[in-house]
């Protein structure tokens, strides 16, 4: 079964083409005035966070929602394909088996029941990850816990967000 948000190539290529702009050098601003941002209500009077809002593939989106993505992905500077919760549970030494991510910060990200507490849980992952992420696959964990929380119903099982997290968490990693 199939639980990602942004199946279609349009909103992965939205959210990877926004990323790159605001990733370039010639908005060093934009991201500066991004990261001072601490709530997601500040996000949302950012020109950047509009700059998301307007792409077409992504315009069904919650506003606050994208919001949570614009706050997180500011933060990922080293693209990587690999799910979040994935790179989170990485060992921290070569042959260790203490993953990156503290297993008790982990369970406070599963934890977080509103938007404000997934932003900073999240942010800390990335920092933690040394700002390295995928962000397709970090605005679909971002727009999926969205999804549960509005049609709570619908996320059962093997699409419940956590479940999803703690599988790749967990997971033997290659």
């Amino acid at each position: 079964m199939d639980c990602t948000i942004l199946r279609d190539e349009d909103s992965q290529q939205a959210v990877t083409n926004w990323h790159a702009w605001l990733h370039d050098e010639n908005q060093r601003g934009e991201r500066a005035r991004m990261r001072r941002c601490d709530s997601l209500e500040e996000i949302m009077l950012q020109p950047a966070y509009y700059r998301l809002c307007q792409k077409k593939a992504l315009r069904k989106q919650r506003p606050e929602a994208l919001a949570l993505v614009a706050g997180v992905l500011v933060w990922v500077e080293n693209p990587n394909e690999r799910p979040t919760a994935q790179l989170l549970g990485m060992p921290k030494d070569k042959g260790g088996d203490t993953p990156l991510f503290s297993e008790l910060r982990f369970r406070r990200l599963l934890a977080s029941n509103t938007q404000e507490d997934l932003f900073q849980n999240l942010r800390r992952a990335v920092m933690q990850l040394g700002k390295t992420a995928s962000p397709t696959q970090l605005a679909d964990e971002i727009l999926h816990w969205q999804a549960q929380h509005q049609w709570p119903d619908s996320y059962k099982g093997a699409c419940q967000w956590q479940y999803r997290l703690a599988r790749a968490y967990y997971e033997p990693k290659p």
